[in-house]
């Protein structure tokens, strides 16, 4: 069994096929549509198709990722890994395995600190030592919920024209953001997409925030639901522009569909109940649906304690000695941080508290995906110390980046 850079892009939409019956590649037509977007995508230096060929035969295949994350306001080179298949006949041989370690060993080759992906079963990865990632909220509501401002922001519709200052916009957004990751040009194409509808707002000519759009009929074709597709801001007064232009489809639209990362979403709404009008729990009015996607593995723990210079995860003046387990990969890290006034750094000096973890929980603590209280209190993690104030407030990483 051989590693290698794929050429053969027909034979990995075949596999896909088959592996990926969601994707419905039935026809001819979506499988040559599918091959050349791929074989278009393997073009772009950040994006490596991989192949795991027996002999010449592809008996399976991943895409890697080169991407750069926001960590706790560090710039951090980071791998994400996508479209992981084995062939039907192939299957339960080990060689998801031995695509995810080969995965790993090139990123940490690359220098990359983190790896991400996003999984078709969250239990698989996890075994394979990725923590699991922040929560995603999905609100349904009428646009009168949405709040009215009168501040004078108005929008403007953006197309492909305007893709160089959606772009920066984006980027200013993900600069202030933990867990987003640089978007490369072609990862604007929504612009181009008859589809999708997107709006921006300008402040004294500079494009602050946009939303991006996507109507679906309802019964008749006088009924139609938003699904917001984008939401990005980098001030409150497009903040609010661009939530009055929501409230204002309140004559056309039947309702929203709203994901965001925002814990604290629901007290925007007049009226934050779901469209569904469901109880969850005795009187307990449904107000969101939520899920988990994004889960992260931390490559290079040192070079990633690099990076938290500066970095507050609490109150407490402690040394804290590590042992994080990686048992996918056979290792295991020890080493004492001092934390002083919840800022950490490495220290040679004799721990005063003792944390056993693995590198999952531990990939999903660093990434303030879970606070530390929670992981002791389940027996994911283990302390023979005295209580700390560490990690109980988690700053939730926010990335829009899909792959």
């Amino acid at each position: 069994m051989d590693f290698k850079i794929m050429e053969d892009f027909r034979a990995f939409t075949d596999l896909s096929r088959r592996c990926y019956p969601g994707m419905k590649l039935h026809s001819k037509e979506e499988q040559e549509r599918y091959t050349e977007h791929r074989r278009e995508m393997a073009q772009k230096e950040d994006i490596h198709t991989i192949g795991l060929y027996e002999r010449e035969q592809l008996v399976g295949g991943y895409i890697a990722y080169d991407h750069v994350m926001n960590v706790y306001g560090q710039q951090v080179q980071a791998g994400g890994i996508g479209t992981v298949a084995v062939d039907l006949p192939y299957k339960k041989q080990g060689h998801a395995k031995r695509i995810i370690q080969h995965f790993l060993g090139e990123a940490r080759d690359k220098g990359q600190t983190i790896a991400h992906l996003y999984p078709f079963q969250p239990s698989f990865y996890k075994r394979m030592g990725f923590g699991v990632g922040p929560r995603l909220s999905t609100y349904q509501f009428h646009p009168s919920q949405l709040p009215s401002y009168n501040e004078g922001e108005t929008v403007a519709v953006l197309n492909a024209a305007d893709q160089d200052e959606v772009k920066a916009c984006y980027d200013t957004w993900a600069k202030e953001n933990h867990g987003a990751t640089v978007i490369p040009p072609y990862g604007f194409a929504f612009l181009e997409k008859e589809e999708l509808h997107t709006f921006g707002v300008r402040e004294e000519g500079k494009l602050t925030g946009y939303v991006t759009l996507e109507f679906k009929e309802g019964d008749h074709f006088l009924q139609n639901d938003v699904h917001v597709k984008n939401f990005f801001h980098t001030t409150i007064k497009a903040y609010r522009a661009l939530i009055q232009y929501l409230h204002n489809q309140k004559d056309q639209v039947r309702s929203i569909y709203f994901p965001t990362f925002d814990q604290d979403f629901a007290y925007s709404l007049n009226d934050p109940v779901h469209v569904d009008e469901q109880l969850i729990f005795s009187i307990y009015h449904k107000v969101s649906e939520e899920g988990r996607g994004l889960m992260y593995r931390i490559l290079d723990i040192p070079a990633f304690l690099e990076k938290l210079v500066g970095t507050c995860f609490g109150t407490d003046t402690v040394k804290v000695g590590w042992k994080v387990s990686d048992s996918f990969l056979n290792e295991t890290y020890e080493a004492v941080w001092q934390f002083t006034n919840g800022k950490p750094v490495a220290t040679h000096e004799e721990a005063e508290v003792s944390i056993e973890i693995d590198i999952a929980h531990f990939s999903s603590l660093m990434m303030g995906c879970v606070s530390l209280s929670s992981l002791l209190r389940s027996g994911a993690a283990d302390s023979n110390g005295r209580a700390i104030d560490l990690f109980q407030y988690p700053d939730y990483p926010k990335s829009w980046t899909f792959f």
